[in-house]
């Protein structure tokens, strides 16, 4: 078996033809589930590579040539194994069967099939000729279909070749509608593929990123290509949303460079002497593949036996923990799995993912972390090893409290807060000033403040949380790093500079109006709305009161219930304008408290008669004292929700404060 890197491009640069065999599954790669759309992840990947490629051009074009910039990391998008070339009579074009990698190998020249496309009618000759030579078998051969680089022998091949011919988006709508005779007709998946890259390609081409967001009635976080994904499976032909401005050449030729320079694919050529089946099913095995976390333990104490250590001694004090640590519930703690934007991964990949990102101050992927790890390792000759994983296993054990805190000190509420916020962008900044500082730290808790007040005043104002991870790892920590004391001063400067509703840090101003009114609970973001909810609770216990905060017994509770009887809650005018205030008051933190699960079950859709008694008497929550003041007669309307509001502002001010730039 012969191995040869090279890249998407490359896949298709030689007239040759990839046969996929009768025995291989068909195509399966679909949009349907957007949080396992493969064909998703990979325009995500070619974005993001795209986006990394123009931002280090700009670099190196700013700094010129006298300190050139090291080559920007390539995204390995996995391997693609043929068999022998075959050499075809009778004028055919020489194939090589698909092994392994079928599906990969089919939504690539998809892709190149839609970029051609989408492209054609900005007449640029040498993209159009590029392309051609990447989607075309270029000469005249004995069987028209030789023309195709890619060709199942069975399932798919009408439609492959379809999308092969037609040659424009519309031609391949009006081939492929949705409905026919009002009738649904789902489309095939490998034409949703289609649809899916050229429209992703006309935004791309406008300077419209994928996870721009886009307004949703009901869920958060929406973005431009959740939009797409759902116009595709909707709509006959109009797609959404729809384009703004003009196709930029320059954007085009980008993402050709990209597909050229920024991926590298392994494929596997096979011998006479390979048994094609037995490799196969030896890539197939049920096999369990490592971990960053496990190449990054063997990378290290790999090191350290070379620089004749103990390694068995510093596996014992510095990284036995990260095998043998038990949650609460005696299940593996650091095996567990979290949640890090669309994928989920174990925690220690995340902790050293969050780690990798601290010590390089970049942006990096979950499946780059070993080998960022790795350069960052290696650019310091003299690592001392010791002492590295000394600091290594100090920081895992904050991290270990970021992830599952069980305390009731500021730092595990802290912690806890920012579990409901549902945000990591920031730890890698926790991180460093946990490393500096601690967690006791009058540094530290200054710090954690600021960040606290940004993410929850960003929420309520309702500002999208896409540019966080860039915001603070490319543009924050590298100033806090650079800074030789990194204190909570220069981090607050840094926060209260950040302009624009994609980054600022909201005002009182702002903040206070958002506050009164604005639509808080979404059914997506509960935790979130927990987590202030926690957050009142807190700053409004004083000295003399206990602290009881129980919040996995806990639950958000509207007073005035989401689906309320006018019988009960009348409304003052029975109009729509009404109707919709009322909407969007019933969400809003007025209406908004905790309560036990077993409450909320019993009386949610209670009368406020029935459920301000039980809500004064029988909580403990000070969050809750507030309905000992009224009585029963009082109704419970838009006035009191905004009247609740008002009250508990003055101590959001307080617990998630923001000075002035000055």
């Amino acid at each position: 078996m012969r191995p040869d890197k090279t890249s998407i491009a490359g896949l298709f640069n030689e007239p040759i033809q990839y046969l996929i065999p009768l025995f291989q599954r068909g195509y399966v790669w679909e949009l349907k589930d957007p949080d396992k759309s493969q064909v998703r992840y990979l325009w995500e990947d070619i974005a993001d590579q795209a986006r990394d490629l123009q931002a280090h051009q700009a670099r190196a074009k700013q700094i010129g040539t006298d300190k050139p910039l090291r080559p920007l990391q390539k995204h390995f998008l996995g391997s693609i194994v043929v068999g022998e070339r075959q050499e075809r009579s009778g004028g055919r074009v020489d194939a090589r069967e698909v092994i392994d990698g079928q599906q990969r190998l089919t939504t690539l020249q998809i892709l190149f099939y839609a970029f051609r496309d989408i492209v054609q009618p900005l007449n640029d000759q040498k993209l159009n000729y590029d392309l051609e030579r990447y989607t075309v078998n270029p000469d005249d051969y004995g069987a028209e279909t030789d023309r195709l680089k890619v060709l199942p022998t069975s399932a798919g091949r009408d439609e492959l070749i379809s999308l092969f011919s037609l040659r424009s988006l519309d031609a391949v709508i009006d081939r492929y509608p949705l409905r026919r005779n009002k009738q649904r007709v789902d489309r095939p998946k490998m034409v949703e593929a289609y649809l899916f890259f050229s429209w992703m390609i006309e935004h791309f081409l406008r300077g419209r990123d994928h996870d721009e967001s886009i307004e949703h009635k009901r869920k958060e976080d929406f973005t431009l290509a959740d939009e797409v994904i759902r116009s595709i499976r909707r709509n006959n032909a109009a797609l959404n949303p729809p384009l703004e401005g003009e196709p930029d050449i320059e954007k085009a030729r980008l993402l050709l460079r990209t597909l050229e320079r920024q991926f590298d694919v392994m494929k596997l050529r096979l011998e006479e002497e390979d048994d094609a089946q037995v490799i196969f099913e030896t890539l197939n095995a049920r096999g369990e593949p490592l971990k960053p976390s496990d190449l990054i333990r063997n990378f290290i104490f790999l090191d350290a036996q070379r620089n004749s250590l103990d390694v068995d001694g510093l596996y014992d004090k510095y990284w036995s923990s990260f095998d043998s640590l038990k949650d609460h519930d005696g299940t593996a703690f650091w095996s567990a799995e979290q949640r890090q934007g669309r994928l989920k991964t174990s925690r220690l990949d995340l902790f050293f993912y969050h780690y990798t990102t601290l010590r390089l101050q970049s942006v990096l992927k979950v499946s780059h972390v070993f080998s960022r790890f790795k350069d960052w390792w290696g650019n310091k000759e003299d690592r001392e090893i010791t002492q590295e994983l000394h600091t290594l296993n100090r920081l895992s054990d904050h991290f270990q409290t970021c992830m599952s805190p069980v305390g009731d000190d500021d730092f595990d509420r802290f912690c806890r807060r920012l579990l409901l916020l549902d945000t990591t962008s920031q730890t890698p900044i926790v991180l460093a000033f946990l490393e500096r500082y601690g967690p006791n730290a009058p540094e530290f808790k200054m710090a954690a403040d600021d960040i606290e007040s940004y993410l929850v005043r960003r929420f309520v104002c309702g500002l999208t949380t896409k540019a966080y991870n860039r915001t603070f790892n490319e543009r924050i920590l590298p100033e806090i790093v650079r800074s030789k004391e990194p204190c909570s001063k220069h981090l607050r400067h840094l926060l209260l500079s950040l302009e624009g509703e994609s980054q600022c840090w909201p005002n009182d101003d702002e903040f206070e109006r958002a506050w009164r009114a604005n639509r808080l609970y979404k059914g997506s973001n509960t935790n979130r709305v927990q987590g202030i909810l926690l957050g009142l609770e807190e700053k409004m216990t004083g000295p003399k009161q206990e602290l009881i905060i129980k919040p996995d017994g806990l639950t958000v509770e509207h007073v005035l219930p989401q689906k309320a009887e006018k019988a009960d809650y009348p409304l003052p005018d029975d109009d729509q304008e009404t109707a919709l205030r009322r909407d969007r008051l019933v969400h809003s933190i007025g209406n908004l408290t905790l309560v036990t699960s077993s409450f909320n079950a019993s009386l949610s859709n209670a009368a406020f008669a029935i459920k301000r008694p039980e809500i004064a008497g029988q909580s403990q929550l000070r969050l809750n004292s507030y309905f000992q003041s009224l009585t029963n007669d009082l109704p419970w309307n838009e006035d009191t929700i905004l009247a609740r509001a008002a009250i508990l502002w003055p101590i959001a001010k307080e617990k998630w404060g923001r000075p002035n730039l000055d």
